[in-house]
């Protein structure tokens, strides 16, 4: 009875062997992060969403360091500045366990903006601009919603177009950035941001990257006291999604010699 079961020599000879080539296995997006460059690249434009700007704010002289490697390219929208800006407005009495963190980070980056160290260029109020907002919060919602199902959360009551505001005017404005032939980034933590970002071809840093380009910068900044700012800077809030998280110092260890990096200049 067992050879019934059983396909016969012949009956295997008929079988043809698929001739189409096996899709290349992609990456964990741990292992694209890890393989970025960490050096510096100037952009025209770097658009700072707000979750990132506050967890830098959380660390005045780190904030200070990217903002002198940026320079004038770190830019917020109008969305990310009125943000931060409602966040600042909070008065102290008011301020709990939960919010204060981040309304002190809003405080420091307020005075950058009042002192004009951080630009804000807002968006155009064009047909063209609203149609690319309602698809990038749609997206974004959609990431959202299915991110919730698989965690078995229920889904926020809260707009997209409250929620997302700040994330999707600065992908919008990263996309027109390209498309005014302009280099851009998109500096942000949130998982839901990158993945839009990747689909509209838009390159993005999350804080990890930010300080692991000063330790490329300065080779006197000591990796684990970068990852230790990292850990603080987003545990609270402006989390890292924990597959694109660095997990020890060794993220943020410059490895250029004799001023070649392997990494970054692609030597072998």
């Amino acid at each position: 009875m067992d050879d019934l079961g059983r396909p016969s020599p012949k009956a295997m000879a008929l079988r043809r062997p698929s001739l189409q080539p096996r899709p290349p296995s992609r990456p964990s997006r741990w292992q694209e992060v890890a393989t970025q460059a960490k050096r510096h690249s100037p952009v025209d434009l770097a658009w700072c969403d707000t979750g990132t700007l506050c967890s830098l704010g959380l660390r005045p002289a780190m904030l200070n360091k990217v903002l002198a490697l940026y320079g004038s390219s770190l830019v917020v929208t109008d969305a990310v500045a009125r943000e931060i800006r409602a966040m600042a407005n909070i008065p102290n009495a008011a301020r709990t366990a939960e919010n204060r963190l981040r309304c002190n980070s809003a405080d420091a980056i307020v005075r950058k903006l009042d002192a004009g160290e951080i630009r804000e260029l807002p968006l155009p109020a064009t047909s063209e601009t609203l149609d690319m907002l309602d698809r990038v919060l749609r997206q974004l919602d959609a990431i959202e919603q299915r991110q919730n199902a698989t965690a078995g959360r229920s889904d926020d009551a809260v707009r997209s177009s409250q929620k997302h505001a700040g994330e999707a005017y600065s992908i919008v404005s990263a996309i027109l950035t390209v498309g005014h032939q302009r280099s851009t980034r998109l500096l942000t933590n949130d998982n839901g941001a990158t993945l839009v970002a990747e689909r509209n071809g838009i390159a993005w840093k999350h804080t990890g990257q930010l300080l692991a380009e000063l330790g490329c910068q300065d080779s006197l900044m000591d990796a684990e006291l970068l990852y230790e700012n990292f850990d603080q800077m987003t545990s609270r809030f402006a989390t890292v999604p924990a597959e694109l998280r660095p997990g020890t110092s060794d993220f943020f260890v410059c490895r250029q010699k004799d001023g070649i990096c392997a990494l970054c200049d692609g030597a072998i």
